[in-house]
């Protein structure tokens, strides 16, 4: 056999002694209790998105702002917000032309009244648990689709009564 290297078998042994890790380095686990807690954020105003100040660009401060001992001077006082109210959002209803509107409140009524049917069916009959259940979802939905109809907000009449007409599809109770 072939004798290794006494280069290698050296290399070697300062790899096994030394390890991968000192024990000067090692980092202790530090408990969840013991950490610093980050300060609260303030909740943003609808319609805003979190880092959006950051993304408008700041001049970099000039040689000039530094004072003679390296440190940047104080921050400028900041100006007072004039009126963080956001305007009020503009109704669904407004934005869309009269066709929108009309094909609009078409669905509505189709998918109303073909869940309303299928709850009438069932209305009076003895239904098992599932089923029950269905039934009194799909009466709620039908009933906060007539709410969000009559407050003029269409977008969410829409999504209701397409939900109960969905659900009380899965009803079988025969006419």
């Amino acid at each position: 056999m072939r004798r290794a290297h006494p280069s290698l078998l050296a290399l070697a042994l300062v790899a096994t002694l030394t390890g991968c890790a000192s024990q000067s380095q090692r980092h202790h686990p530090v408990s969840v209790d013991s950490r610093p807690t980050p300060p609260p954020t303030a909740p943003l105003p609808p319609g805003e998105t979190p880092g959006a100040d950051t993304l408008t660009a700041s001049p970099a401060p000039g040689p000039a702002e530094h004072t003679n001992n390296g440190t940047a001077p104080a921050p400028a006082p900041e100006k007072p917000a004039a009126d963080n109210t956001p305007p009020p959002p503009v109704p669904v209803g407004s934005v869309m032309t009269p066709e929108e509107r009309r094909a609009s409140l078409a669905r509505i009524v189709a998918d109303t009244t073909a869940a309303g049917s299928a709850v009438r069916k069932c209305g009076n009959r003895k239904l098992l648990p599932d089923q029950a259940s269905v039934l009194e979802t799909t009466t709620s939905l039908l009933e906060q689709a007539r709410a969000a109809l009559s407050s003029e907000e269409l977008w969410r009449a829409e999504s209701l009564a397409r939900k109960a007409r969905q659900l009380a599809a899965s009803l079988e109770c025969p006419g």
